[in-house]
Order: C-alpha cells, then sequence, then structure tokens
C-alpha cells in the first residue's frame, strides 16, 4: 500500500470512527424520540457519504471506498433510528 493510502485510511478510520459514539448514544435513547437528530442533515449527508463510496470504488481507492462504506452504514443505523422512532 502506497504512503498516501496509508493516510487516506488513517483519516478514514479517524473520521468514520467519530460516528460510532453517536450511534451508540442514539440508539441507546430506545424508544425515546430523537428529536435532536436532524432527518434532512442526515439524509444529505447520507447520500453524500454514498456518492463518495462510488466514487472512491470507480476510482479504486481503497481508503475512499471502505471508510465511506462503513459510514454509511454509520450513518443509515441512525436514519433508521430517526425513522422509527421519531
Amino acid at each position: 500500500m502506497k504512503r498516501i493510502e496509508v493516510l487516506g485510511m488513517l483519516s478514514g478510520i479517524c473520521t468514520t470512527s467519530a460516528f460510532v459514539p453517536q450511534v451508540f448514544t442514539v440508539w441507546s435513547m430506545k424508544p425515546l424520540p430523537a428529536v435532536s437528530i436532524s432527518l434532512p442533515m442526515y439524509v444529505l449527508f447520507t447520500v453524500g457519504v454514498i456518492g463518495w463510496a462510488i466514487y472512491g470504488i470507480k476510482i479504486r481507492a481503497q481508503s475512499i471506498a471502505i471508510m465511506n462504506s462503513i459510514t454509511t452504514v454509520l450513518a443509515l443505523s441512525i436514519l433508521v433510528y430517526k425513522c422509527v422512532y421519531g
């Protein structure tokens, strides 16, 4: 793996792992409504992250593709909570 890919992977790990505490916090509120979660923000964010994942796949950039795919799953889990519990 090239050094620049290592930098991309490490950066991706930092930004992606930043979502993990948010996911745990949101899901620990169950079954309370997530009124402080902005649905439009998470929809736009998730669409953008999916776009980045596809872009990473197309240009064969593993760090972009992998980290944005993981972030998509994390963001979708928050969206699911918001849609189910409000």
